[in-house]
């Protein structure tokens, strides 16, 4: 089934996965047991990544803007000010060679909510890890911890270790939903078409290791659910942008 096609089952899940989201999750994966088949494989005929540099204006930000300096090179989507806070900010898992592995994190509930609006799920396919940090094979009984940290502020999220390197017929899958993000994208203190057409451009970027510059990645957004999905061949630090 073509990448895409497994994109588009992937985000709709997501329906179901508002009532409950760890039985979406698992019937999307197959659960956290030993995969059948590789998760969400990319289209190979694609360009992998697509080098786009962010050299925009430093004062870009509204004045008064609070930003931090994980998204300071690029525009990055930000969170509302009347957004719920998230379940966790920094979240650190096992995954093994043996099986598949998923991890959420949604906003807190609020009102009669007994879950809360999905942010993050990150999945890694069993025998998606090729190597560990600094070029060492990744094996079946092998394991590995990760860390992610999530910035309040930005649709940013920092994965660790770096150096680790996912497999190319069977990359970890990244998916952010921007429901609660700041209609104003630019900024400017009114929400209108521009704003929209911003949204409706919203791709994944990711730091070049070692360096200030930012890359585009293929990325898929689907503004019905709304959220943007990714296949991710390695770790660094991953922003929504346009």
């Amino acid at each position: 089934m073509p990448w895409v096609n497994r994109m588009r089952l992937q985000q709709a899940n997501v329906t179901a996965r508002r009532l409950s989201l760890p039985l979406a999750l698992a019937l999307l994966l197959g659960g956290c047991g030993d995969a059948t088949a590789p998760l969400a494989q990319p289209n190979l005929d694609a360009p992998r990544h697509q080098f786009t540099p962010w050299s925009g204006d430093s004062e870009w930000y509204a004045p008064g803007t609070v930003r931090t300096p994980w998204s300071a090179g690029i525009p990055t989507l930000r969170q509302s000010p009347t957004a719920p806070a998230l379940e966790t900010y920094q979240l650190s898992f096992v995954v093994s060679g043996r099986h598949a592995t998923s991890v959420t994190v949604n906003y807190l509930p609020v009102g009669d909510q007994r879950v809360g609006q999905p942010f993050l799920s990150f999945s890694v396919p069993r025998g998606g890890i090729l190597t560990r940090p600094g070029g060492a094979p990744f094996g079946r009984n092998d394991s590995l911890t990760i860390t992610l940290t999530i910035d309040p502020v930005n649709f940013d999220v920092d994965f660790q270790p770096s150096g680790v390197i996912f497999a190319n017929n069977a990359p970890a899958v990244l998916t952010l939903w921007y429901e609660n993000a700041d209609p104003d994208c630019n900024g400017d203190g009114v929400v209108d078409s521009t704003d929209q057409a911003l949204l409706q451009q919203l791709t994944f970027y990711y730091q070049v290791a070692g360096s200030t510059t930012w890359a585009k990645q293929v990325s898929k957004n689907d503004p019905t659910m709304p959220s943007v999905t990714s296949a991710l061949y390695h770790f660094s630090e991953w922003a929504l942008s346009w």
